[in-house]
C-alpha cells in the first residue's frame, strides 16, 4: 500500500485534476493507493479571509464566500460530476454561511467556528476527487479523516497516535483500489473537528502512511522535490535527489515550504521513505527522503530561510550569575504561547537574545516587562530591546559536523559581501548552522552561500563600469568574447549591470546589458551623475559587486573609500587614487582591508604586465625591494622609438595619440606626471612612504610646451621647438646613446627624468611601446628581476583590468 498526497496546486482546476487522475491511474493496478488531497488551491486562504471579515462585522465575507462556492460549482461542471454533487456543495455552503453569520453577529471567532469553516475546503475537494476517480472506472472509496485521525484534547497537531492507529485497522482490512481522504482535518476526543495546522495535509498523509504500515509516502506538489535553496531567491537552486530524515526536518523547520515540519515525525518513527514529486512533471525523479540518503553527497545539503523575524534581547548587569534568570525568561514567553525560533546567550551571561516572529513582538515585550518589572525598575535589567526586519537562514547538512571550516566559509563569504550577522546558533550535532541577517540581504545571502558550496552552480559577479572609451570598449569586448569560457571552465558569470561615460549612464534591469551596451547607453535619457551612479550601485545590494574605473578622473577616485565601505570591490586603471597623498592612499587600502574587499590596480603600471602583483608577492614572501629603475610609459617609449627611426618629435607624438597610446590629455605623459605617479605607486607597494613632492621631477619636454590648453596647442608648441628635439638626435648620434625617460628609486630618493643609456644598458634596446621594470631586491641583488612587455594600448590595458576582475571574482 502506498500513500499519495496532492497539494492545493495539484487540484486547483480541472486540468490539474486530470493530471492527478493519470498519476494515480498509472499505479493503481499494482497496489492499493491511499490518496490525500488538500483544498482547491487558495481556498483555505479565502476561507480564512471570510472568517476574519465576519469577525470584524464586515459584510464583504458574503461575497468572498459566494466566490468560493461558485468556484466549486464550476469545478463540478468541468469534471462532469453528477448534479447531485452540486446540491451537496450548496448544502455545505449553507451550513458554513450560518456559522459565519453567527461569527458576524457575535464578533467572536471561536475555535470550533474557525475549525468548521477552514476544514470545509478539504471535505469538498476529497468528495469531488473521489467521484471523479469513480467516474473514470477506478474502484474508489471516500473516507472522512475525522473518523480515523484523533487528536489529544482537541489541540490540533497533538496526535492521539494509539487511537488513530487502532481506527485505521478498519481501513487496512477494507476492499478498495483507491481510498481518498481529506487532508488537514481530524477530530478531538468528543468528535469535534480539529485541524492539523496549515500544511496539515502533509501531516495527514504521514499519519495514514504510518498507521496503515505503507511502504512509501509520496507528496505531490508543484516543484520537483526539495531544492538546495528557495528557487524564488536562488535561480541556480536544484532539486536534491536524496537526503536524510534529519536534514529534511531541519530544512522544513527553517522555512522549506515543500514539506510541513510535523509530517516527518510518523514516517521517521516507522522508517517509511518519503518521495517529493512534481504533479506537473511526473517524469522527474524528485527527492527521496530516507534513513540512508545515499553515497554521493555534498557537505551542505540545502539552505532555507524564514522572514518576518525580530531579534529580542534582554540584557543588564542583573543578569550575570543570577540562577533561574533564563528559566524565568523562557517561562514567561511560553506562558504567553510565544514560539522561540532561535536562542543565543553571551558567554558573560550579560544578555539573552531570541528570535521570535514579528507578530509576537508586542506580546513578548509585555510578558517580559511583567516578569522582570522589579529588576527593570532597579536598573538591574534594561528594557527589552527589539531589532526588526530580520530573517533566519539555516545551512543544513548531515556531514557538516565532520567537515572543518564550514562556518568559516559561510561567514567569510558573507563578510566579503557586506552582510552583518546579527545572531547565530549551532546545534550540538552540528547539522545546522543558523544565523540572523537583515531581511534586505536575504537574497544575496542565500546566493553567495549557494555559490560557495554547490559545485553545479556558478558564481555571478556584477560589474559597474565607469569609462567606456577605447579601453572600456575593449574590456567589454573581452568580457563578451570570454563569457562562455569563464562560465563553463571557471564557473564565473560576469554580468555588466551598469555603464557610464562623462555624458550618460545606464543601469540595466536584467542581465543582458553586455550584448547591447553601446546602443542602450547611447539611447539613455539619464545624464551621467557619479553620486547617483554610486548610490544606485549601493542600493542594488547585489552579491559579488565590482566597480571598474577606466577613467583618469580625480572626481571618480575621490569616491573609492565610500565604495569600499559599501563592501564593493574596485578595479582601477585610474592612477590618481594610488598616487594621491600618502594618507589618502593608505586610507583607501585600509578601507578595503577593513571590509574584506579587494582594491586592485595592476593596470596602473605596465598596463597588462604583472608588475604590482610581482612586487606584492616579493614583499609578502619576505623579500625587500631596495631599488627600482623603470621605463613605465609605453607612450613615451613609443614616441622615442619612432623619433629614433627618423620621424620628427611632433610626428611621433601625433602617431602615439592617434593609436591611443597616450592619456586622453597627452600633456600628462609628456610632462612626466604619468611616470611620476607610477613611481609613487611602485614605491608605495614596495613598502615605502613616498609623497609626490619628494620626487625629483624633470618633464620630458620644455615647460613652454606644456602651457597650452588643448592637444592641438601642444602639437603646435612641439613643432615650434623642433630644434630642441633635433639637438637630441645629434647628441644621441655623437655619443652612441639613446634617451629614455626613466623612473628611479633607491636609498629613499626618487627621480623621474630623461636619461642617457648606452648600448650595454638593459633600457637601450626597448621596442615599440614596451615597458621595462628592473627590481633590485635582497634576493635579486647581483642580477635584478626584469619585467618587460607591451605597456600601452587599449588592448593590453584592458587585459590588465580584465585580469584583476577575474582574480577578484575567483576570490
Amino acid at each position: 500500500m502506498k500513500v499519495l498526497k496532492f497539494g492545493g496546486s495539484s487540484v486547483a482546476n480541472a486540468e490539474s485534476c486530470n493530471r492527478v487522475r493519470e498519476i494515480v491511474k498509472k499505479n493503481h493496478k499494482s497496489r492499493k493507493q491511499v490518496v490525500v488531497v488538500s483544498a482547491l488551491g487558495g481556498v483555505t486562504d479565502e476561507l480564512e479571509r471570510c472568517i476574519g471579515l465576519a469577525g470584524q462585522r464586515n459584510k464583504e465575507y458574503e461575497n468572498v464566500l459566494m466566490a468560493i462556492k461558485a468556484r466549486h460549482l464550476n469545478m463540478i461542471q468541468e469534471l462532469e460530476l453528477a448534479a447531485e454533487h452540486g446540491e451537496k456543495v450548496n448544502r455545505k455552503f449553507d451550513e458554513i454561511s450560518e456559522v459565519l453569520q453567527g461569527v458576524y453577529l457575535l464578533e467572536d471567532i471561536s475555535e470550533k467556528a474557525r475549525n468548521t469553516v477552514l476544514g470545509t475546503g478539504e471535505l469538498l475537494s476529497s468528495e469531488m476527487i473521489s467521484e471523479f476517480f469513480s467516474n473514470s472506472g477506478m474502484n474508489t472509496v471516500c473516507y472522512d479523516s475525522r473518523d480515523f485521525i484523533k487528536t489529544q484534547n482537541g489541540k490540533g497537531v497533538y496526535l492521539n497516535a494509539k487511537q488513530t492507529n487502532q481506527n485505521l485497522q478498519k481501513v487496512k482490512s477494507s476492499e478498495f483500489d483507491i481510498a481518498v481522504f481529506p487532508g488537514f482535518i481530524a477530530s478531538g476526543q468528543k468528535g469535534e473537528m480539529t485541524l492539523l495546522g496549515r500544511g496539515g495535509s502533509d501531516y495527514t498523509a504521514s499519519i495514514l502512511a504510518a498507521g496503515l504500515e505503507c511502504s512509501q509516502l509520496e507528496i505531490w506538489t508543484d516543484v520537483s522535490g526539495m531544492y538546495t535553496a528557495d528557487p524564488r531567491f536562488v535561480s541556480q537552486a536544484s532539486p536534491i535527489k536524496r537526503m536524510s530524515f534529519q536534514e529534511a526536518m531541519e530544512l522544513s523547520h527553517f522555512g522549506a515550504k515543500v514539506i510541513y515540519p510535523p509530517t516527518l515525525i510518523p514516517v521517521v518513527q516507522n522508517q517509511i521513505d518519503v518521495r517529493i514529486k512534481n504533479t506537473f512533471a511526473p517524469e522527474e525523479e524528485g527527492t527521496l527522503i530516507s534513513k540512508t540518503p545515499g553515497e554521493e553527497r555534498s557537505v551542505v545539503r540545502g539552505l532555507s530561510s524564514v522572514n518576518n523575524i525580530n531579534l529580542f534581547t534582554l540584557s543588564g548587569n542583573g543578569v550575570i550569575g543570577i540562577s533561574g534568570f533564563a528559566s524565568r525568561f523562557f517561562t514567561s514567553l511560553a506562558q504567553s504561547k510565544i514560539n522561540v525560533v532561535l536562542i543565543t546567550q553571551a558567554s558573560s551571561e550579560h544578555s539573552i537574545s531570541v528570535g521570535i516572529h514579528r507578530d509576537d513582538t508586542e506580546q513578548a515585550v509585555e510578558a517580559l516587562r511583567d516578569e522582570f518589572e522589579m529588576e527593570i525598575s532597579m536598573n538591574l535589567v534594561n528594557e527589552p530591546a527589539v531589532e526588526e526586519n530580520l530573517s533566519i537562514v539555516a545551512v543544513v547538512g548531515e556531514d557538516m559536523g565532520f567537515t572543518p571550516g564550514i562556518s568559516g566559509k559561510v561567514f567569510s563569504v558573507l563578510g566579503k559581501n557586506g552582510v552583518n550577522i546579527r545572531a547565530m546558533a549551532q546545534g550540538g550535532n552540528e547539522m545546522n548552522l543558523t544565523f540572523m541577517v537583515p531581511t534586505r540581504d536575504i537574497k544575496k545571502v542565500l546566493n553567495v552561500i549557494h555559490e560557495e558550496f554547490f559545485d553545479s552552480t556558478y558564481k555571478k559577479v556584477n560589474l559597474y563600469i565607469a569609462g567606456v572609451g577605447n579601453v572600456g570598449g575593449k574590456l567589454l569586448e573581452f568580457i563578451k568574447n570570454q563569457y562562455e569560457h569563464l562560465l563553463e571552465e571557471k564557473g564565473l558569470q560576469l554580468i555588466v549591470r551598469a555603464v557610464t561615460n562623462s555624458r550618460k549612464m545606464y543601469f540595466a534591469e536584467d542581465e543582458d546589458l553586455l550584448q547591447d551596451w553601446e546602443n542602450k547607453l547611447k539611447q539613455s535619457d539619464t545624464k551621467a551623475d557619479l553620486k547617483e551612479f554610486v548610490r544606485l550601485m549601493d542600493q542594488s545590494n547585489l552579491r559579488n559587486r565590482i566597480f571598474v574605473d577606466i577613467t583618469a578622473s580625480e572626481q571618480v577616485s575621490e569616491v573609492y573609500e565610500s565604495i569600499l565601505n559599501s563592501t564593493v570591490a574596485i578595479v582601477a586603471c585610474n592612477k590618481i587614487a594610488a598616487s594621491s597623498n600618502y594618507d589618502n592612499y593608505k586610507s583607501i587600502k585600509a578601507a578595503a582591508k577593513k571590509h574584506n574587499v579587494e582594491f586592485m590596480f595592476e593596470s596602473n603600471v605596465g598596463a597588462g604586465l604583472p608588475v604590482i602583483s610581482t612586487i606584492n608577492s616579493l614583499v609578502n614572501t619576505g623579500d625587500e625591494i631596495v631599488g627600482i629603475d623603470a621605463v613605465v610609459s609605453g607612450s613615451l617609449n613609443f614616441i622615442m622609438n619612432e623619433f629614433n627611426k627618423g620621424r620628427s618629435f611632433v610626428e611621433a607624438v601625433r602617431m602615439a595619440m592617434e593609436q591611443g597610446f597616450t592619456e586622453p590629455d597627452p600633456k600628462i605623459d609628456l610632462s612626466g606626471m604619468d611616470v611620476l605617479r607610477k613611481l609613487l605607486i611602485l614605491s608605495r607597494e614596495a613598502g615605502y612612504h613616498l609623497e609626490e613632492d619628494e620626487v625629483e621631477h624633470q618633464p620630458m619636454i620644455p615647460e613652454s610646451c606644456l602651457q597650452g590648453s588643448s592637444a592641438e596647442d601642444l602639437l603646435k608648441d612641439l613643432e615650434a621647438n623642433n630644434d630642441h628635439f633635433e639637438a637630441w638626435r645629434k647628441v644621441m648620434k655623437e655619443k652612441n646613446i639613446r634617451y629614455r625617460y626613466i623612473a628611479s628609486f633607491k636609498d629613499g630618493r626618487a627621480n623621474v627624468s630623461l636619461k642617457e643609456v648606452s648600448p650595454d644598458h638593459p633600457f637601450y634596446d626597448i621596442h615599440g611601446k614596451d615597458n621595462v621594470i628592473s627590481l633590485s631586491t635582497k634576493w635579486y641583488d647581483d642580477q635584478p628581476l626584469i619585467i618587460k612587455g607591451a605597456g600601452a594600448g587599449a588592448e593590453v590595458t584592458a587585459s590588465g583590468i580584465f585580469g584583476d576582475i577575474i582574480r577578484i571574482s575567483r576570490n
